[in-house]
């Protein structure tokens, strides 16, 4: 599942004046500040791990990550040869900051089935039991008696299945606060963390308006 287009800032500045290592500086500049500014919006004392891993390769760079529970985000500041001719080459620089964050789970209903069926067995049941009853049974005061017996066990049975239905009907209803308030605390706990990756990129857009200072060129961000 993709996060909404605002909690996503991409840009990158291409065809600059850099030599890999001014850009190599530069790429750890701004990771050195992302990885301060994750530090700072999602500090460890309150459970969120913040780690920087080194890029190789085609593209050099510093990944910036935070995490806490199914919470995770990005910052990936990376510096690459892009071609701009035949045998030309210059460099290019981007950072990509983006976050993944588990949507909470649907919020549940009472299932009314559940708590009516142990009622509708018996019900069922004794239905069934009354037509052997009826074809079974002989004319005459035998068969009215053991109609007569049948008919005194339901009565008797009527508060018993009342108190089944209260007693699953009242676990269904206790299931379901417990699951709406973690629900509630679910949903709260994202929008933390959304409040606090908004900041964040606050801050990188400062440090990408510095950047961008020193070298007027086209960027990208989406």
């Amino acid at each position: 599942m993709g996060e909404p287009a605002d909690l996503r800032s991409t840009w990158a500045m291409r065809r600059t004046s850099y030599t890999p290592a001014q850009a190599t500086v530069l790429v750890h500049a701004l990771a050195d500040a992302a990885r301060d500014a994750c530090t700072t919006h999602f500090p460890a004392s309150e459970g969120y791990q913040t780690s920087a891993t080194e890029l190789h390769g085609m593209v050099e760079g510093v990944r910036v990550s935070v995490s806490k529970g199914d919470f995770s985000a990005v910052v990936s500041t990376q510096c690459y040869l892009e071609p701009i001719g035949p045998s030309s080459r210059e460099v290019a620089l981007r950072q990509v900051a983006a976050v993944h964050q588990a949507p909470p789970p649907p919020l549940p209903s009472i299932r009314m089935l559940e708590v009516a069926r142990p009622a509708l067995l018996l019900v069922v049941g004794s239905a069934l039991v009354f037509a052997l009853i009826s074809t079974l049974s002989a004319s005459g005061l035998g068969g009215y008696f053991r109609l007569s017996l049948w008919m005194s066990f339901m009565i008797m049975m009527a508060p018993a299945v009342a108190w089944l239905l209260g007693a699953r009907a009242s676990m269904q209803i206790d299931a379901l606060a417990a699951t709406r308030s973690a629900f509630l605390d679910q949903v709260h706990t994202l929008a933390e963390h959304e409040s606090r990756w908004r900041r964040l990129l606050h801050a990188m857009q400062d440090q990408q308006a510095l950047v961008l200072q020193h070298r007027a060129l086209p960027f990208r961000r989406s």
